[in-house]
């Protein structure tokens, strides 16, 4: 069974669709990294910083990533889309049974939800710089 996992940044949970904003995303296919780039809302973060915080999130080992404008997304059915915090990480997900059958990676898998977009990425690991 499924399970939705919310990160903790340096600022706690994060929630809302104006908490977190994405300005850049970088592919390096050749190295399967995946580099975001942009800011969080301090405002709606428990940590409360009075403004908006640059972050720079790296996905290492990038095995699947897909980006889905947010309101198509939350048109779809599926729930994952409006479950859950602006950073999650999905347990036990049909997805990471798929690549641990076709590839025998055992990989981790997120859910970004920005302002405007929803980022779904399957990886090795990740980094978050503040």
């Amino acid at each position: 069974m499924s399970q939705m996992i919310a990160i903790q940044t340096p600022f706690g949970e994060l929630h809302g669709r104006d908490a977190v904003y994405l300005d850049h995303v970088y592919m390096n296919y050749a190295k399967k990294e995946l580099v975001l780039k942009g800011e969080i809302n301090g405002s709606l973060a428990p940590e409360a910083v009075d403004e908006f915080v640059p972050y720079e999130l790296i996905f290492t080992g990038v095995y699947y990533f897909n980006m889905i404008e947010l309101d198509v997304a939350l048109s779809m059915s599926e729930q994952k889309y409006v479950q859950g915090s602006s950073f999650d990480e999905l347990i036990d997900t049909p997805l990471m049974a798929t690549i641990a059958s076709a590839r025998g990676k055992h990989l981790k898998h997120f859910l970004l939800k920005t302002y405007d977009d929803i980022l779904e990425i399957a990886c090795s690991d990740y980094k978050m710089s503040i």
